[in-house]
């Protein structure tokens, strides 16, 4: 979860879910936020400007939320799949013979960040 955002860019929705979702656990773990930092494995620095920058942004509203278009793809029956399960939770099902460089398009739209 180490990511610093730049200044005057607003962090993708998935991202300041994430930073709400650890500063929830912090509330809730009883510990100090050099313990809490050091368990969760990102820097006291990190963890203070998340804490001031969600106590400052306005919560994120419907229009900045990533939009998504449904897609169907259809198969045979006796095709197998593949699922991925992303970042989200969301789960990604496609063909194995699906084209690689369409999927490196999708992903990033898809708030997946590469490896």
């Amino acid at each position: 979860m180490p990511f610093t955002p730049q200044p005057g860019r607003r962090p993708d929705p998935v991202t300041r879910q994430r930073w709400q979702q650890c500063l929830e656990r912090f509330r809730l773990s009883g510990l100090t936020v050099s313990a809490f930092c050091d368990r969760e494995g990102f820097s006291v620095a990190s963890f203070y400007l998340w804490r001031r920058r969600l106590q400052h942004d306005p919560p994120v509203s419907a229009a900045d939320a990533p939009r998504l278009v449904p897609v169907r793809l259809v198969t045979s029956p006796a095709s197998t799949s593949v699922e991925l399960v992303l970042p989200s939770g969301c789960i990604l099902r496609l063909p194995t013979d699906c084209d690689l460089d369409w999927l490196r398009q999708l992903l990033p739209l898809l708030g997946v960040v590469p490896c």
